[in-house]
Order: C-alpha cells, then structure tokens, then sequence
C-alpha cells in the first residue's frame, strides 16, 4: 500500500503519464477506497482475492489462538468433491461461549478408501454425520453400516442451501471460529457462489481450479448440523 497523493509515484507506475494520461485525470479520480486505487494506478498486488465471497480478512478476524473451551457433542461434515478426485472431512463443535469452533481432519484422495473416515469416526463418536456427493456417499453409508455407525445424513439440496446460508452467517455475525489451516484460508478467500435452484440458493465454487472447493463446502456440512441440532438436556434426579 502506498500513499494514494504521491505524484511522483503515479508517473513511476503509470507508463501512460504525459501521454494519454496526466496529473489533472489521475487527481479527478475517486481516491476514497484507498485499495483499489494502489492496484489500479499504483501497481499493488494483493495477496487475497476480492472477489472472493468471504475474503481472506473477514475469514482471519475469526481466528483464535487455542481451541476455546467446548461442549460435548461434535459433528461431522464429509463432502466427496464433485471432480471425482477427493473426500474431505471436517467437523464442529459448540463453545461454551456461544461460538461455533469449525476444523478440516483432512482431504484425501478417493483412492485411498473410507478407513481413514471410519477410523476417525469410530474414534470421535459425532453425533451426526452430514455426508454430500454421490461419487461417495452410498459406498461410506455402507462402510459406516459395516461399522455400525448408524448417524449418516444425506442432506436434500434445501439442506445444502440453507447450510451455504448459514455458514456465512456465523462468518460475517462473527459466530464461528477456527484455527486458521492455511489450506482453508486458501480456499476459503478464493470462492464464490454457484447458484443453487431458482429462488436464490447458493453453494460455492472455487476461483482457482487447482484447489479443492470441498474443503469449504465439507465445513459448511459441519458448521449446519452443529447448528441446528438441538442440545441435549440433562435429567436432573431430586431426591
């Protein structure tokens, strides 16, 4: 970033200075947003995407430096990637402050099988396990039967717009939290939504097509069934 009034640094940057351009055109213009000025006249190049759909600042003002204190009940979201090539899990919990925390467990290519799910969750014992795309579902569904894990959800299309909603949401409410994976950040700040339906429903899509959207869109599951699972309340016994 650079000081939007220096003169000296409009005619360094700008080849077109004393030609097609001068001082009088570059001082009209609108100088208000400070950022898009540097990149359009003073060559700034920024490391997140602005077109993202959440951007790179919104996504780290929700970090945290240790996990908060949290309730008992996790949940699961898996989202099998549309391309064919990966499975993703991720999961959530509710703070004790009224927060969402939200974490990736890891994306994994499809070759190498179900274990590494079933494995986590025989080992975490979530709650509920929201599982999304047919490249994977009906064969996880049986591995999660074979395994007697008997809690997969195959959310309806108006399941996975109202998570999309949602989940930005607790974004920009400030309700979510996290530990900033750089693999989330990554695709976090460079999606944007695909419309979903005809009533203004979205999902996401990625900006760069060498990452995996799943990743996002695996928390999105998560951050849903955390969110609208109900509590459990404990008896209490009065003797």
């Amino acid at each position: 970033m650079s000081d939007v009034n220096d003169r000296d640094l409009w005619w360094l940057c700008n080849p077109a200075m004393g030609y097609q351009l001068n001082e009088r055109k570059v001082n009209a213009e609108d100088k208000t947003d400070e950022v898009d000025f540097n990149i359009q006249r003073l060559g700034l190049w920024i490391q997140y995407n602005q077109a993202s759909a959440i951007t790179q600042i919104e996504w780290r003002n929700l970090e945290v430096d240790k996990v908060p204190p949290l309730k008992d009940d996790l949940f699961a979201g898996i989202k099998f990637g549309s391309n064919g090539l990966n499975a993703v899990l991720s999961v959530a919990v509710k703070t004790k402050d009224g927060r969402i925390f939200a974490e990736c467990i890891d994306c994994q290519s499809l070759r190498n099988g179900n274990g590494w799910i079933i494995d986590y969750l025989e080992k975490m014992k979530p709650r509920a396990v929201y599982i999304d795309g047919q490249n994977g579902q009906e064969s996880l569904v049986n591995d999660m039967k074979d395994a007697k894990i008997k809690k997969a959800v195959l959310p309806t299309v108006k399941q996975i717009i109202s998570a999309s909603a949602l989940f930005e949401q607790h974004v920009f409410g400030g309700t979510l939290c996290h530990m900033n994976q750089p693999s989330v950040e990554q695709i976090v700040s460079n999606c944007e939504h695909r419309a979903i339906g005809s009533s203004g429903g979205f999902g996401y899509r990625s900006l760069n097509s060498q990452m995996e959207v799943a990743i996002i869109e695996s928390m999105m599951l998560a951050v849903y069934a955390c969110d609208i699972t109900k509590e459990r309340v404990k008896q209490k016994v009065i003797c």
